[in-house]
């Protein structure tokens, strides 16, 4: 009877885990596309100035997130956003407006398949 009551206690404690796990995903992954959102419109809008200073500040933010979300979820994610962040500076620099949206596209994408990919993985639960 004892060693019933921890299987569940710990099971139902692992579902509210990867529940609160889900929650975070959404949130981190809805905040940097909102983020991505903006610097498109900057991007349009041909303000490379303020484009460049918001990348820089979102990769910084990124970076900062970067080591606690390498421990729960697919380092491809997390590696092809900051590949695809570095060919945006560049070409911020160099002022191509197609190639910026290109990459804004591919990120975007990215943590799109983040959400659908990571989020209702129950797998990582047990």
């Amino acid at each position: 009877m004892k060693s019933s009551f921890f299987v569940i206690l710990f099971t139902v404690l692992f579902i509210i885990l990867g529940l609160f796990n889900h929650n975070k995903i959404n949130e981190f992954s809805y905040n940097y596309l909102d983020e991505f959102n903006s610097i498109e419109k900057i991007i349009k809008d041909e303000n490379w100035n303020k484009a460049d200073n918001l990348v820089k500040k979102t990769k910084k933010n990124l970076e900062k997130e970067k080591n606690t979300w390498y421990k729960l979820i697919n380092h491809e994610y997390l590696n092809e956003i900051f590949a695809s962040i570095e060919i945006l500076n560049q070409s911020i620099y160099m002022k191509d407006k197609m190639i910026c949206l290109q990459e804004l596209e591919k990120i975007k994408m990215v943590f799109n398949n983040l959400m659908e990919d990571e989020c209702y993985n129950f797998n990582r639960i047990f």
